[in-house]
């Protein structure tokens, strides 16, 4: 008893050394390596030194009753009603330190808690220097770069598959984020805002536009990543093609223009850019190419609009007359060839269209057209006084029929039109001699 007190009195082993309490107030200790015979050791002023006596003789006791290998006795029970815990300080104390360790005196407890803390400022340090080894991860957005006009990849370009589709075959894009994104046109000029893997500047090409892929994920300014496409310039039309080829609009209208730039997809795949009207870009797909021969001049795509922001008559993939034009899953892909050839009968002498054409005229079907120049040709030659004096109508409509059948792909609408009026004419003088 001390001052009224009842105070448990205990001895705890660690490691070699007995430690002895009074309460939970360490009172001293003993080493037998060190101390030899000499069991009891206290700490200064730790007990007046009448009490130290008197417990003396108990603690030597204690010791040798537990054979100096075991705990002959722990404090096992705390108070309930304690105001604070020390081992509750002690962050991370359940994580690094362990439950197992709770009866360790706070002294000690406090030396491994700050090993602890030293440990995980270490491990925090050699993670911050492998973060600082690591190259930043380039990020292109949509900020660094002008994108002059869009096409969502789901944009069917045959009945058979989409942008994103043949973009995917051909190995130009690859994973989700991608192919359910967008393509992106963009001035070739302004390559030189976006960096590669290494974090090298891109280079600008000889081409006016180049195309990136617009990717469904965005980058820290929250704008969506970019990445430009390996689309080489098409190689057969040049980087900046004259040509002019045949081009569906999404309004079905149908011109015979050139492009700025024509990049190749794969094969004789390309994708054309021009600007329109007004200034705004319009994107062309074509499957193929004409192999060049009798009544067609080699290598012209046949371009059909896709839908952008400033195109929206959408052909969906659903219109027959457009799809015609592209169409692989029944016959193959309908031959460019052919298409150019049935359009030949319906320009003139500078090989332009004529207003009346539909894509019906130029799909290479034969069986289909929406109209025909016969009416025309009667009209005009008609009009020709020696041909109308001897003949009726209906007489220069059968003529110019019959003609009209065996009318070679090679000549233009203009030509048929000069030779049958000759012809008629001469007729015509023939009767006048009989």
């Amino acid at each position: 008893m001390i001052d009224e007190e009842i105070v448990e009195l205990s001895v705890r082993k660690e490691g070699d050394i007995y430690k002895y309490f009074l309460g939970d107030k360490a009172i001293g200790a003993y080493d037998p390596d060190i101390m030899g015979d000499k069991l009891i050791a206290f700490r200064e002023n730790s007990l007046e030194n009448e009490l130290s006596e008197s417990i003396r003789d108990e603690i030597v006791q204690m010791i040798e009753n537990a054979g100096k290998d075991e705990i002959t006795k722990v404090v096992e029970e705390k108070e309930e009603n304690k105001e604070e815990n020390v081992y509750d300080k002690v962050e991370g104390y359940e994580e690094e330190i362990g439950s197992e360790n709770e009866d360790l005196e706070p002294e000690i407890l406090e030396e491994k808690s700050a090993i602890v803390e030293k440990d995980k400022k270490v491990q925090k340090e050699d993670r911050q220097e492998e973060e600082e080894k690591e190259p930043e991860k380039i990020e292109n957005t949509t900020g660094a770069i002008p994108i002059e006009e869009e096409v969502d990849m789901k944009t069917m370009v045959t009945d058979l598959d989409s942008l994103g589709e043949k973009l995917e075959k051909a190995g130009k894009i690859k994973g989700a984020d991608e192919k359910n994104g967008k393509l992106g046109i963009v001035e070739s000029s302004d390559l030189k805002n976006l960096r590669d893997e290494d974090g090298k500047q891109l280079e600008g090409h000889s081409s006016r536009y180049k195309a990136v892929v617009i990717t469904d994920k965005t980058g820290k300014d929250g704008k969506p990543i970019v990445r430009a496409l390996d689309l080489e310039t098409d190689s057969q039309e040049g980087t900046n093609p004259v040509g002019k080829n045949y081009q569906v609009k999404q309004n079905k209208d149908i011109e015979k223009e050139d492009v700025q730039t024509r990049l190749e997809v794969q094969g004789d795949e390309t994708i054309g850019i021009k600007e329109g009207k007004y200034g705004e870009k319009e994107i062309y797909y074509s499957k193929n190419k004409t192999l060049g021969g009798e009544g067609v001049e080699g290598n012209r795509s046949l371009d059909i609009q896709l839908e952008t922001e400033e195109s929206k008559n959408s052909i969906g993939g659903t219109d027959q007359e457009i799809q015609k034009l592209s169409q692989e899953y029944q016959d193959g892909y309908r031959s460019v060839e052919d298409s150019y050839q049935e359009a030949k009968i319906h320009e003139n002498s500078q090989g332009e269209p004529c207003e009346e054409m539909e894509p019906e005229d130029i799909d290479g079907d034969p069986n289909t057209s929406t109209h025909n120049h016969i009416d025309e040709t009667v009209e005009q030659l008609m009009k020709n006084e020696k041909i109308s004096d001897k003949f009726t109508e209906r007489e220069v409509r059968e003529m110019v029929e019959r003609a009209w059948d065996k009318k070679d792909n090679e000549e233009t609408l203009e030509e048929f039109k000069e030779r049958m009026e000759d012809t008629v004419e001469l007729d015509a003088e023939n009767m006048r001699g009989r």
